[in-house]
C-alpha cells in the first residue's frame, strides 16, 4: 500500500470524512442544529375581524359608487368618452382612500385600503372595462 492509503486509528479515511460514507463518522441532524440568523419580529399576525370589516366595507363603498358611475355611459349604444368617470374613479380610490389610509389613519384605514383594493379587483376582473381604463 502507498502513503495516501493510510486510514486514521479509528478506521475513517479521508474519504470517508469528506463524503460521510463510512459507519463510524456521524453526521450532525440538520433539524437539532441551531439556526445560524435568529429572527428578531414576531410572525405576522391576522388582523382584527374590525379591520377585515372595514377593509370589505371600503370595497363594497367603492364597488357601489363605480355601479352607479358606469351604469349610464356602459348602458348606452353610443359610448361617450369614459375619461370623466375613470378620473374621478382614481381619485376616489387612491385620493380619498389613501387620504383615509396615510393621514387620517385610525379606523379609516382599512377603510381607505378597501376603496384603493376595490379599484384594483374591478380593474383586473373587468379588464379595465368598469373603471374606465381605455382599452
Amino acid at each position: 500500500m502507498g502513503e495516501h492509503d493510510e486510514k486514521d486509528p479509528d478506521g475513517a479515511s479521508l474519504e470517508d470524512e469528506i463524503f460521510a460514507v463510512a459507519s463510524s463518522v456521524e453526521v450532525e441532524d440538520a433539524s437539532r442544529a441551531e439556526p445560524l440568523i435568529r429572527l428578531r419580529r414576531s410572525p405576522v399576525a391576522v388582523p382584527p375581524r374590525r379591520e377585515i370589516g372595514l377593509a370589505a366595507a371600503g370595497f363594497l363603498t367603492f364597488a357601489f359608487v363605480d355601479a352607479v358611475m358606469m351604469w349610464g355611459p356602459l348602458m348606452m349604444s353610443r359610448r361617450p368618452s369614459l375619461m370623466p368617470q375613470m378620473v374621478t374613479l382614481l381619485v376616489l380610490a387612491f385620493g380619498l382612500g389613501g387620504l383615509l389610509a396615510w393621514k387620517v389613519r385610525g379606523p379609516w384605514r382599512p377603510y381607505g385600503f378597501g376603496m384603493m383594493l376595490g379599484w384594483v379587483f374591478l380593474t383586473l376582473v373587468s379588464v379595465g372595462f368598469l373603471t374606465g381604463l381605455p382599452l
